[in-house]
C-alpha cells in the first residue's frame, strides 16, 4: 500500500504540472451563480465543444427548474458507457453553492484544455465524466432572493408541528436588512450564557459548573401562529442527501416519505443504476469522509455493514491523504455523516469507491490558516493558553477561533447584535444579529478561485486512479494436430482494484470476464467465458489458460470486459502463434470489414 500511495502521489504531481495552464484558465471567473446563470454557462460549455459535451435535464424540481446532467467524453453513447467513469454530484443540499461552483469550474477546465493540451485530450478520450452541478436548485435560489434565507430542503410543504397548518410559522426579516439572521433573547428559561471570552457569542450553560442559562438563541422571526414556539414550522421539504436507501431515517422530518421519494433523487438513482461503468463518485455536501479516514470493520455474516470493509479502508486513507495534501492541510479534521446520504448508498449498496467532501467550513478555514502560518490564527487569550497548558479546553474555543477568522477574512459575515423591540417578548432584552445566512457553509466569493484550483487538481487526479484493464504477457503454443495452448494475462494498469472488497460482497459489481469467440465444442480445457477474481491495481494480473482445437481457423478473437475498468479486445494469430491486443474501436472496424 505504501508503494501504491507513492505512485498515486507521483501521478497527481504529474497531473498538476501538465494541467496547470488549463487550471489557471478554468478559475478566472469562479462565482456563485443563480439558476439562470448556471444554465447559461452550461449551454455555453456545450456550444464550445458539441462533440465532447452533452447537457440534458434528467428531471424537474418542484418549481419546475431543470436538473442538469453534464456528460463529458468524445465518441458515441456506447463508447462512453463502457469507459471507466467518474461521477460528481454537487448541490444535493440546498445550501451547498460552493460545491456547484467547484464542479462547474472543473468542467470548464476540462473542456478548455481538450483542443490545446494532448494530456487533457488523452484523459477525456479514456474516461467518461458525469456531473450533476446542482441537484436542489430551488433551495439554492434562496441565496439570490430577498430576504436571504438558508435552507437545505427543497421547499415541499410540510406540517412540521402537526397542527394541521402548513409552513405557517417561518422566519421573518424583522429588522428589514434583507437577511434572516438570529435572535438572542434574555430569558431565565434559556439554555445559554454569554461567552466570557467573546461577548458576541453564546455558549451552552453547564449545570455541573453551577451555570444557569439566561439567554435563548432563535432564528430571526415571530411566533406567527401564537403557540409560544418560534419558527417551528418554516419552509418544509426534503433534504435530498438524506433520502437515499442506506440507513434511511424514516421518521426524520427532512428525510422524505420513503427512500428516493423525490423526483430528483429517483432520477439520480436511476441514472447510476443505468450507468454501471461509474467507478469513482465524489459528492459535495455536509457529509465528509476525506478530511478524516472512516473506520472499518470485518464483515459479519447476515448482518448489514455499518462501517467500511476493513480491506477498503487503506484506499480511503490514500485518497483522504491526497485530498488533504491538495488543500494544504497537515492533519486530519473531523469527518461527518448523516443517515440516508447518497455517498453512503453508493458504497454500501452499490459497492463503489464513494468519496464525500464538505468543500468548505469555518473549521476548515481556520485549520488551513494555521497550516499556512497565518499569524492572525496563532494567538489566543491568556485564559485559553493557561487552559491548554493544563490539558483542558475552554468552552467555545472553536467558535471563537472561527469568529476571529471571519473578522480577518470576511467581516461582513457576522452582523453586530442590535437591540430590537420584539412584540413577542415585552419587557425583555432582544438582539438581532449573528452570522448571515450561507456564511458558515460557503466561503467568501473572493476565495472561490483558489479553492476551485485545488479541487480541480483533485478531481482531475481521480480520473487517473480508475481501474483500467489491458492485456499483458500472453502466449499461444501449437502442440500438434490443430491443438493450441493459449495463455492470456489480464492486467490492471490503473490504481484502484477492478472491484472493491465490499463491491464483491454486495455483488453489485460484476466480475471481470474474458470471452473467447469460439464455439464451445472447440474447447478441450477451459470455457468460452471465464470469470476473473478481483485484480489489484498498479499492475495486478489474472491469468487464464485454455486448450483449444481449431483446425479451420487462422485467428481467434477475444475480449476482456470489466464493469469499472473498461474493455480491451485482442486477436490470437494461430499462424504465428502471436497474441495482439487492440482497441475496442479497431476490433469493431475489423468486424465491419469482415
Amino acid at each position: 500500500m505504501a508503494l501504491r500511495r507513492m505512485q498515486l502521489r507521483w501521478w497527481c504531481c504529474l497531473i498538476v504540472m501538465l494541467w496547470m495552464p488549463g487550471l489557471m484558465a478554468g478559475v478566472q471567473a469562479v462565482t456563485y451563480d443563480d439558476y439562470q446563470a448556471l444554465s447559461k454557462r452550461l449551454t455555453a460549455l456545450k456550444k464550445s465543444e458539441p462533440d465532447l459535451v452533452r447537457v440534458r435535464p434528467i428531471a424537474k424540481s418542484r418549481d419546475q427548474r431543470k436538473l442538469w446532467l453534464v456528460e463529458v467524453g468524445p465518441g458515441g453513447e456506447e463508447d462512453r458507457s463502457v469507459r471507466p467513469a467518474v461521477l460528481v454530484v454537487a448541490g444535493i443540499e440546498g445550501n451547498d453553492l460552493v460545491g456547484s461552483s467547484l464542479a462547474l469550474s472543473w468542467l470548464e477546465t476540462l473542456v478548455s484544455g481538450y483542443r490545446t493540451d494532448p494530456n487533457v485530450a488523452t484523459v477525456l478520450e479514456t474516461t467518461t465524466f458525469y456531473v450533476f452541478p446542482r441537484l436542489n436548485p430551488d433551495a439554492a435560489e434562496h441565496f439570490f432572493e430577498t430576504p436571504r434565507m438558508e435552507t437545505r430542503v427543497d421547499g415541499k410543504p410540510r406540517d412540521d408541528d402537526h397542527d394541521a397548518f402548513i409552513d405557517e410559522d417561518g422566519p421573518d426579516d424583522l429588522n428589514g436588512d434583507g437577511l434572516i439572521t438570529w435572535m438572542r433573547v434574555e430569558d431565565e428559561e434559556g439554555r445559554y450564557i454569554p461567552d466570557p471570552n467573546e461577548s458576541r457569542l453564546l455558549i451552552e450553560a453547564d449545570p455541573l459548573k453551577g451555570e444557569a442559562g439566561r439567554w435563548r438563541y432563535l432564528t430571526e422571526g415571530r411566533d406567527n401562529d401564537g403557540d409560544e414556539l418560534w419558527n417551528e414550522d418554516a419552509v418544509g421539504g426534503v433534504n435530498f442527501n438524506r433520502n437515499f436507501p442506506y440507513d434511511h431515517d424514516l421518521f426524520a422530518t427532512d428525510a422524505g416519505l420513503h427512500q428516493v421519494s423525490e423526483p430528483p433523487t429517483r432520477a439520480l438513482a436511476d441514472f447510476v443504476i443505468g450507468h454501471p461503468n461509474i467507478g469513482i463518485i465524489l459528492t459535495y455536501g455536509a457529509a465528509d469522509n476525506l478530511l478524516k479516514t472512516p473506520k472499518g470493520a470485518a464483515p459479519e455474516r447476515r448482518k448489514p455493514m455499518k462501517a467500511l470493509d476493513e480491506k477498503d479502508v487503506p484506499l480511503y486513507r490514500v485518497f483522504g491523504e491526497l485530498y488533504r495534501e491538495t488543500l494544504g492541510l497537515k492533519k486530519e479534521l473531523g469527518g461527518a455523516s448523516e443517515p440516508g446520504t447518497f455517498s453512503d448508498w453508493m458504497y454500501f449498496h452499490r459497492g463503489r469507491l464513494s468519496l464525500a467532501a464538505r468543500p468548505w467550513s469555518p473549521a476548515l478555514a481556520v485549520s488551513l490558516a494555521k497550516a499556512g502560518g497565518d499569524p492572525n490564527e496563532s494567538s489566543g487569550s491568556e485564559r485559553e493558553k493557561r487552559s491548554s497548558k493544563k490539558g483542558g479546553d475552554e468552552p467555545g474555543k472553536e467558535a471563537r477561533e472561527e469568529l476571529k477568522w471571519f473578522d480577518t477574512h470576511a467581516p461582513e459575515a457576522f452582523h453586530a447584535w442590535t437591540s430590537f423591540d420584539h412584540p413577542d417578548f415585552p419587557n425583555q432584552r432582544v438582539e438581532i444579529g449573528g452570522y448571515a445566512p450561507f456564511a458558515r457553509t460557503n466561503p467568501p466569493e473572493s476565495m472561490l478561485a483558489d479553492l476551485a484550483a485545488k479541487h480541480s487538481r483533485f478531481l482531475t487526479a481521480l480520473a487517473g486512479q480508475l481501474p483500467r484493464i489491458g492485456i499483458g504477457r500472453s502466449r499461444c503454443k501449437h502442440v500438434g494436430e490443430s491443438v493450441f495452448e493459449v495463455e492470456i494475462h489480464v492486467e490492471n494498469r490503473g490504481f484502484l482494484p477492478t472491484v472493491l472488497a465490499h463491491g464483491e460482497r454486495s455483488r453489485e459489481v460484476h466480475p471481470t470476464r474474458i470471452v473467447m469467440e469460439l464455439e464451445a465444442k472447440r474447447f478441450l480445457s477451459g470455457t468460452r467465458t471465464t470469470f476473473l477474481p478481483a485484480i489489484q491495481g498498479s499492475g495486478g494480473t489474472a491469468e487464464v489458460r485454455w486448450t483449444v482445437h481449431v483446425p479451420d481457423r487462422k485467428t481467434i478473437r477475444f475480449e476482456a470486459v470489466s464493469m469499472l475498468a473498461g474493455r480491451v479486445s485482442g486477436v490470437i494469430d494461430l499462424t504465428n502463434t502471436e497474441i495482439h491486443a487492440e482497441s475496442r474501436d479497431d476490433a469493431e472496424a475489423e468486424r465491419d470489414d469482415d
